[in-house]
């Protein structure tokens, strides 16, 4: 095809392209893709003839009607132009509604792709650890008992089967007594989220823990709510801090806090429940993503079962019990967001997969949820006592207090170090540990919870777990 040199001459190149390299697609295809390639990166030029169909055919080995077939699709996406009696020109309108170009948009850095030793930072479940065969057989036998139903538009609130499983589940275990019907099944808890924001008041104040989950801050930015920071202490939320911000809406996970780990006491949740009753405005989110995970003694009863006011939202999740895969949460709304929930939202269709849901009825049905339980558990405790031991018997880590171990799947670590907390992860970085600080957590007053690291270790095994304790003793000697 023709281009111009630096002297203002028509030079022709030869377009030439290894079908060799098709990888089994069809020599049009394969034609089309490298022609659209060259034109948006601008090999070939805007407003520059095309070779003819039995020229471009020739020196490729390929037929005219291949050409021809991969031309045509380029002229109907705007690439190129035909001229009658002319010939096919690279389209010179870059305005034009049907020309595609290459977006070349900067993504964020995913902390997954780097290669760590250890990766502390990550919070998820052991996917390695579920029962996929189990699963797959589940899988196998709700499409045999159900494919018709699967094939037709869920219920909006949720496979009902589904929600039966939960509500029995809860009344064993969290002493929480619910209609199915009150549950709202969704695709991941943020979409929940965005659903139950819709639903509260619009001059709603929502107030998330400091130090607290940051994502939950996130999800308020986006939705561009009015929200503030609620102090914490040993006990839970600080009611005093509460009052003073003059919250309505508020988010709180009480059997396990994370990033604190902290438990929120009986007394506390007696306290809370009483501001809840305070106003009809005041309601409570009650996050309890991980409240399975608890390794000695017995839960305490959800705020959802102790509420007699009848204003707070229980939410949970099977992504952290189950695998991160499987996007499966579910919501509890009180009589009033549940009415207005119905009302309004009644015409969507459920988001999630109507096979998974069946699936996961029969997965807690069948007994196999509460087995897989009672094995992570076992794992999560052992792996959580083989951190501890390791990073005890690494003198040169500064230990002060090491907490989490009853609950949760993850440990705080108190140091006694004149560094930073960017000091600290800087240098862990450099050995390959990604490290996370409790201050990493706070919307204020981040020093009063400096030096403390924050030790996922759920998806660490037992070798990773002593090669890194023994590394991390480096990050603290001061040279």
């Amino acid at each position: 095809m023709n281009n111009m040199n630096r002297k203002g001459k028509k030079v022709r190149f030869m377009l030439l392209y290894d079908f060799d390299k098709r990888n089994g697609i069809s020599k049009y295809e394969y034609l089309y893709r490298c022609l659209k390639e060259d034109i948006v990166t601008g090999r070939i030029v805007q407003g520059s003839r095309m070779p003819s169909k039995r020229t471009l055919a020739e020196e490729n080995g390929i037929s005219i009607r291949t050409v021809l077939n991969a031309y045509d699709q380029l002229v109907v996406e705007g690439y190129l132009v035909s001229k009658e009696r002319s010939g096919y020109y690279v389209a010179s309108d870059f305005d034009s509604p049907f020309r595609y170009q290459k977006i070349n948009i900067p993504l964020p850095a995913s902390e997954e792709d780097e290669d760590w030793l250890a990766d502390f930072t990550t919070n998820t479940s052991v996917y390695e650890k579920f029962p996929f065969s189990i699963w797959s057989k589940v899988i196998r036998q709700v499409l045999g008992d159900y494919h018709n139903q699967l094939a037709k538009r869920g219920d909006f609130l949720g496979s009902p089967r589904l929600r039966q499983e939960i509500a029995n589940y809860l009344y064993q275990n969290r002493n929480i007594l619910v209609s199915p019907d009150c549950i709202v099944i969704g695709t991941g808890i943020e979409y929940l989220y965005y659903k139950l924001i819709a639903l509260l008041p619009e001059n709603a104040i929502y107030t998330v823990e400091n130090p607290g989950y940051k994502k939950i801050r996130m999800i308020f930015k986006d939705q561009h709510v009015n929200w503030v920071s609620t102090s914490m202490d040993e006990n839970g939320i600080n009611m005093k801090s509460l009052r003073d911000c003059k919250a309505t809406v508020v988010h709180t996970s009480p059997e396990h806090h994370y990033p604190l780990g902290t438990v929120m006491s009986a007394r506390r949740r007696q306290e809370l429940l009483a501001w809840l009753s305070e106003s009809e405005d005041h309601y409570i989110i009650e996050d309890d993503y991980d409240c399975e995970f608890r390794y000695h003694g017995h839960t305490i009863s959800a705020l959802y079962g102790m509420d007699q006011s009848r204003r707070v939202v229980y939410m949970n999740t099977f992504s952290k019990t189950m695998t991160p895969g499987l996007r499966i949460s579910y919501m509890i709304l009180p009589p009033d967001l549940l009415e207005k929930y119905v009302r309004t939202a009644n015409f969507y269709s459920n988001t999630s997969s109507n096979l998974e849901q069946e699936a996961l009825a029969r997965f807690i049905h069948d007994g196999y949820f509460e087995k897989h339980l009672n094995r992570m558990r076992k794992y999560y405790l052992q792996q959580g006592t083989i951190l501890k031991s390791a990073l005890l018997d690494t003198p040169s880590i500064p230990i002060v207090e090491i907490s989490g171990i009853n609950t949760g799947t993850h440990l705080l670590v108190k140091v006694n170090t004149t560094l930073t907390d960017k000091e600290i992860k800087k240098r862990a970085a450099v050995l390959k540990i990604n490290l996370c600080c409790l201050s990493e957590f706070c919307t204020e007053k981040k020093h009063q919870y400096a030096h403390t690291l924050v030790l996922n270790y759920s998806s660490m095994t037992e070798e990773q777990i002593q090669k890194v304790a023994a590394l991390m003793g480096k990050i603290f000697i001061v040279k």
